[in-house]
């Protein structure tokens, strides 16, 4: 049995998870103490009295905020009466989702902490609590997590075959790309060396890897002598399906999902039926010719093309049996992550960047939307896009997906976005009331490509009472409701994961 699955700790959690329970765990050893909260058997949040292991040393250590920061927002928050976590969203130093991804970490490196120093366990206490920022740990999520902190690398393993064990769902993990293109070469039984030669790995990643399968008991060992006919379509990896990555892409369970996004949050919506409105009218305009890749821009930045992208991705998602994916192209100010509620990496520019994985590593899936973050920002997004291997990727996208959406920089006054439009079927270009300028939008609609252009949208539109529907319609976001500063900086010291370092 793995060093995971014979911790008193972890077995506590996994009964928790089991039962769904809500309350608080208590673990402790000498003067130190470990306080993980747990709501219907997710983790939600976890603190304690260790030395630089507050929520406020890792916003400090990640380049969120200073020690005179804390001071004053822990004045504020007191104040205030509200949450430590909220008064830091509120100064704008970080947004709520990447504030959720510090909080994860802290939570899974205070457990493994626990888990490591042999902390004993006290009576579970029922109670309910809110958190601003949950983390949303699922038993699986801590589980990967623990597993690649604490595995060893596989090793003597040049007798046997490496299968997967039959019936795990791999999907519920989160893996890193180099670990899915490891899994989707195991689809039957393999040898370490053929393994090492089909992925494209440094050895020593690949034994790291395959050490954490090991840890998560995933692995199985079988005989050279043992056919790999007799046992095809019996692992984990092989479905009856035309999209053989479909069943084990990372499916987000903890995002923290804006409520901008209508048609996400409420289907019923007035937003959301004209999302739905807008979805046929794209389909009439594409009854010559098939409208598989659409691009959405806009005239200038602050426009919510994004919030367009994401809420018409969602809308297509909708359609029984129809595959859907959004991909965010604009690697100057990226947003559709951030609307997600989901890190920027891995995404378009790691896949980019790499030689030999499958794009379907670095797409995950949220409900029934696939989606590719741009993992990042880029000092030169106009060669980054202008690749042949970003050609390649649309055309690879083209053969498994009924709908691409393409999230555009603004057209001016850059080239990003001709670039991004020439990959695809059809253009949209979205235009804000009252913000963007007829300048602007003059310069954009000189700039398209007019065999391309299908409309435009109307944003933050009132709705009008019986004349909902002019062109493709009006959109409002945001209205009265309350939100943050959107210009929060991203989490700059991403600590490396264990292939890297």
């Amino acid at each position: 049995m793995s060093k995971l699955f014979d911790s008193a700790v972890l077995h506590e959690i996994r009964r928790l998870h089991d039962n769904q329970e809500s309350g608080s765990l208590a673990l402790r050893r000498q003067n130190e103490r470990v306080e993980v909260f747990i709501r219907e058997g997710m983790i939600e949040a976890a603190s304690s009295n260790i030395s630089g292991r507050r929520l406020g040393d890792y916003l400090v250590r990640e380049e969120y905020a200073t020690a005179k920061d804390l001071d004053a927002l822990e004045k504020v928050a007191r104040r205030q009466k509200i949450l430590f976590g909220e008064a830091v969203v509120r100064k704008g130093l970080v947004l709520q989702a990447d504030l959720q991804i510090v909080v994860r970490r802290q939570a899974v490196e205070l457990i493994d902490y626990a888990f490591k120093h042999g902390f004993l366990i006290d009576p579970f206490k029922t109670s309910l609590r809110s958190y601003f920022a949950p983390a949303h740990i699922t038993l699986h999520h801590l589980l990967l997590d623990l597993g690649r902190a604490n595995a060893e690398p596989i090793e003597s393993v040049d007798e046997v075959k490496l299968a997967l064990k039959q019936d795990a769902d791999l999907s519920v993990f989160h893996w890193y790309p180099q670990e899915l293109y490891v899994l989707s070469e195991m689809q039957y039984p393999n040898t370490f060396e053929r393994l090492l030669k089909a992925t494209g790995l440094q050895e020593g990643n690949l034994r790291k890897i395959l050490g954490v399968l090991n840890e998560l008991e995933l692995l199985e060992y079988r005989s050279l002598s043992e056919s790999s006919e007799a046992i095809e379509g019996t692992t984990a990896l092989v479905h009856n399906s035309e999209f053989p990555f479909d069943h084990f892409i990372p499916v987000v369970s903890n995002a923290v999902l804006s409520e901008k996004l209508e048609v996400a949050m409420n289907e019923s919506s007035f937003t959301s039926e004209q999302f739905k409105n807008l979805k046929v009218h794209i389909a009439e305009t594409g009854l010559t010719g098939a409208m598989k890749v659409l691009t959405v821009s806009s005239p200038d930045a602050q426009d919510g093309k994004s919030l367009i992208s994401t809420n018409l991705a969602f809308s297509f998602a909708l359609d029984p049996g129809r595959r859907v994916i959004v991909v965010d192209c604009d690697l100057r100010s990226p947003s559709v992550g951030r609307y997600l509620g989901v890190p920027s990496e891995p995404g378009l520019l790691q896949y980019l960047a790499n030689g030999h994985l499958s794009p379907y590593c670095y797409v995950r899936k949220l409900r029934n939307l696939y989606f590719l973050t741009t993992g990042g920002v880029a000092s030169n997004p106009v060669e980054i896009l202008s690749m042949q291997k970003m050609k390649q990727l649309i055309e690879h996208l083209k053969k498994d997906f009924d709908t691409i959406i393409l999230d555009a920089p603004p057209y001016g006054p850059i080239s990003d976005a001709r670039i991004v439009t020439g990959l695809s079927d059809g253009l949209i270009m979205v235009v804000r009331r009252g913000k963007t300028s007829y300048n602007s939008t003059d310069r954009a609609f000189k700039a398209i490509d007019r065999n391309k252009f299908l409309g435009v949208v109307f944003n933050d539109v009132q709705p009008m009472l019986f004349h909902t529907y002019y062109n493709f319609g009006y959109y409002q976001y945001g209205g009265n409701k309350k939100v943050y500063s959107n210009n929060a900086p991203k989490i700059r010291n991403t600590p490396k994961n264990y292939l890297e370092s």
